[in-house]
């Protein structure tokens, strides 16, 4: 047997000789090297340096002191300065890491006697043999096929039907073959707090032209969407297997077993440049949720830009609000059992788009039972949590301090049980800016760090940041969670209207505020109302006031002292309350316990 093998004891201890038996440190570092010379890490200088360091290190014992800092100086060449706590590098590579040797194990690797792990929550590698159920053997696809009984006639057709028979096996074989890979990619990405999420399988994008420069075109354009969709809620599945029609139904049942949506696409000659193509596919339907075609130049100098924006544009089909999201929330409200963690995180962000109580009810229920029967999730707290501070926000906190202690218990849980859990993050910022903490604005730039692509930390932030004084920033971030939209929101729409109220640009401010949309919305109500009043157009004015005063009837008592707790600096204070009175609310000075109900 190759060295890619075990034999003798070692193939005994691996199916059931002795469970506790460990590899030694050489048939460690041979797997280390079979890893790293694999198709799945060949391109991959990053975590290829990633995985031999920590290997080593690991080997020398040193494995539980490795460090992010360690890491991001000695393996990705950060200053002595770095900071792991701030600054991601490190964590999101080491997920990329992870996600590389499911891909591997999935793969090149399934029969591999040595399997090399990197848990969750450490950066020491754990080494062990494969179990008797994990490996593998190679599959030996050629058939016998019976010889003709007449070589004497016909026998150029005998020859060709002998031909398309051998054919025919391959194509049956190779079918099989991505089945069988397919089910495997999905037992090696079993995790039962990843699965919680929607599951997209990414097939590798296909050269479909026999220019052979295009396999690392294509290659590298699955690389970026791998990255950017690692970013999101989902569980990302890599596969190696080549399912570029997967409307064919055995290979849409091979990728139904493995996850609820594919994403496909090839990449192509044409002319002097080439077409890329993608598309996105709901498993279960072979359903056509998403496509688009891109025509690029393939300069040296435009491959980094075009790779950027496939997969950005992928991204964002499946962040909130496109079409992987609209696939979720019809299938949640479709649900007759008990809720999911994935169906919870739907009707959130049904809730912030339609910003009203009904929405919010519906929401939190979600969340609180799941909080029930899996109380070990961060991601069930930091919803919680994210809709505690909403309790206390949107209505100008009329709920008081009850709702805010609540997000911050809420908060706590959820940074404890995952201190980089992008929503626990989010949470923190808003709960540090409603306690006063200056330190909400490093917690934005940490939050964003943890997840570049998240446009609701940037439209959030940049919202906080406009209120108290920082346009400059905040509008930043706002044009950002646009781009990463893809189509500006209610809320992008609310923070140019706070700024251009803040400027005194109040035609401008009334333009923005009535793009918002938000009738259910106690603050977009009362930047429409301060807005229109200031822009002479008090019919406008009038109607908002008259909306707040049914949404929130003790607004007019209660306000000026709420609006302390939202820390808004003077300039906006000064033209936010003239507008409100402007339009006929009369705010009287009457200050409110921070901790009443």
């Amino acid at each position: 047997m190759s060295d890619s093998r075990m034999s003798g004891d070692a193939a005994t201890d691996r199916e059931g000789g002795d469970p506790a038996a460990k590899p030694t440190a050489g048939e460690v570092r041979a797997e280390l090297e079979r890893i790293l010379k694999s198709r799945c890490f060949q391109q991959a200088g990053r975590a290829s340096e990633f995985l031999r360091f920590v290997v080593e290190q690991t080997l020398a014992g040193a494995g539980q002191r490795l460090k992010g800092y360690t890491i991001g100086v000695e393996v990705f060449g950060r200053p002595a300065d770095f900071d792991a706590q701030s600054d991601a590098l490190v964590r999101v590579e080491a997920g990329r890491l992870r996600r590389r040797l499911v891909e591997y194990y999935a793969s090149e690797g399934a029969s591999d006697a040595v399997r090399i792990e990197l848990p969750r929550g450490s950066y020491a590698v754990e080494y062990r043999f494969a179990s008797a159920d994990e490996w593998t053997a190679p599959l030996t696809q050629a058939l016998p096929l019976a010889a003709p009984r007449d070589p004497g006639r016909w026998p150029l057709i005998a020859f060709g039907l002998a031909a398309l028979l051998v054919a025919a096996v391959a194509v049956i074989a190779w079918q099989q073959s991505q089945l069988r890979e397919a089910s495997r990619v999905l037992d090696a990405a079993a995790d039962t707090q990843r699965t919680e999420w929607p599951r997209i399988v990414v097939v590798p994008f296909e050269n479909l032209s026999a220019d052979q420069a295009l396999d690392a075109v294509a290659a590298s354009v699955t690389e970026e969407i791998m990255v950017q969709l690692d970013e999101l809620d989902l569980s990302v599945i890599a596969s190696q297997a080549r399912w570029y029609r997967p409307t064919q139904e055995q290979n849409l049942a091979a990728a139904a077993a493995a996850g609820e949506y594919v994403l496909t696409g090839s990449v192509r000659r044409s002319g002097a440049g080439a077409r890329i193509t993608a598309r996105l596919i709901a498993a279960g339907t072979g359903e056509q949720l998403w496509t688009a075609a891109y025509d690029e130049p393939l300069t040296a100098d435009r491959l980094p830009f075009v790779q950027e924006r496939v997969a950005r544009d992928v991204a964002a089909i499946a962040a909130p609000y496109g079409p992987i999201f609209e696939n979720e929330l019809e299938r949640a409200r479709r649900s007759a059992g008990e809720p999911r963690l994935r169906d919870c995180l739907a009707t959130y962000h049904e809730y912030r788009r339609a910003a009203d109580a009904a929405a919010y009810e519906e929401t939190l229920a979600c969340y609180l039972r799941v909080s029930v029967r899996q109380p070990d999730l961060p991601q069930v707290w930091s919803g919680l949590a994210m809709l505690y501070v909403d309790e206390y926000a949107s209505s100008l906190g009329r709920a008081g301090g009850r709702a805010l202690d609540a997000a911050r218990g809420a908060t706590a849980k959820a940074l404890a049980l995952d201190p980089n859990d992008f929503l626990a993050n989010l949470a923190l910022v808003r709960v540090q800016f409603f306690d006063g903490d200056p330190e909400f604005r490093r917690t934005i730039e940490r939050t964003l760090a943890l997840r570049p692509s998240g446009a609701q930390a940037y439209a959030q932030g940049g919202f906080l940041l406009v209120i108290t004084g920082d346009s400059e920033r905040g509008l930043t971030l706002a044009e950002q969670a646009r781009e990463l939209t893809g189509r500006p929101l209610g809320f992008y729409h609310l923070i140019h209207a706070a700024s251009y109220l803040r400027e005194r640009r109040f035609g401008a401010a009334l333009s923005s505020a009535l793009e918002v949309n938000a009738p259910n919305w106690v603050f977009a109500q009362a930047v429409l109302a301060a807005a229109a009043a200031h822009s002479g157009r008090h019919d406008i004015a009038r109607d908002a006031a008259g909306r707040i005063r049914q949404l929130y009837p003790q607004f007019e008592s209660e306000a000026l002292g709420n609006f302390e707790r939202w820390h808004f600096d003077d300039e906006y204070y000064d033209v936010f309350v003239s507008g409100l009175r402007g339009a006929g609310l009369d705010l009287k000075r009457q200050p409110v316990s921070l901790s009443g109900g």
